[in-house]
């Protein structure tokens, strides 16, 4: 009986030291390219940027909850953009104010394209021509969000409700 105890005690001996080296043997190769579980992965293996890349560009087709879905043309922005805001004095005088800011020292205080610039850029254009009255909204909001040929977009200074307030102040000059 102590025999067989003394064996079954070196058997579990054998057995606690055997099977760990065993099984930390058996997780070694030399030049393996197998991935390996990893027990806590870490920051070594946390998404990275990659260079020239913005950390906050969305999944690709993804739709913002609150985003606006632009037209993809200024022909399509004139037919489906309507402006949300009926004109009142208060909508037409922070336009006033928008305007002064953003777009005078190009299109001049009364929008007829006469700057301050000095002739150093080319002429913007006359906004109170009747080829641009006879424009809808959705044309100017398309115009001041993206831009034009030398013109920068706005879209990322002006918000889109400051847009439609600067255009009601433009209509109030056009008449």
């Amino acid at each position: 009986m102590i025999e067989t105890m003394i064996n079954s005690f070196f058997l579990r001996v054998l057995m606690l030291i055997l099977l760990p080296l065993l099984l930390c043997v058996s997780g070694c190769e030399i030049n393996s390219d197998n991935t390996k579980i990893q027990y806590m992965p870490d920051m070594a293996d946390a998404p990275s940027v990659k260079t020239q890349e913005d950390y906050l560009d969305p999944p690709d087709h993804s739709i913002p909850v609150n985003g606006i879905l632009y037209p993809k043309t200024v022909e399509q922005s004139e037919k489906l953009l309507k402006n949300p805001f009926p004109a009142s004095d208060k909508v037409v005088s922070d336009g006033k104010e928008l305007f002064n800011t953003f777009c005078t020292p190009c299109h001049g205080p009364k929008a007829k394209g006469n700057n301050a610039l000095g002739g150093k850029y080319p002429q913007p254009p006359d906004l109170t021509l009747p080829m641009y009255k006879s424009r809808g909204d959705g044309f100017f909001f398309y115009r001041i969000t993206f831009g034009s040929a030398i013109m920068p977009g706005y879209g990322h200074a002006i918000s889109p409700h400051e847009r439609w307030k600067l255009i009601h102040y433009l209509r109030s000059l056009q008449n």
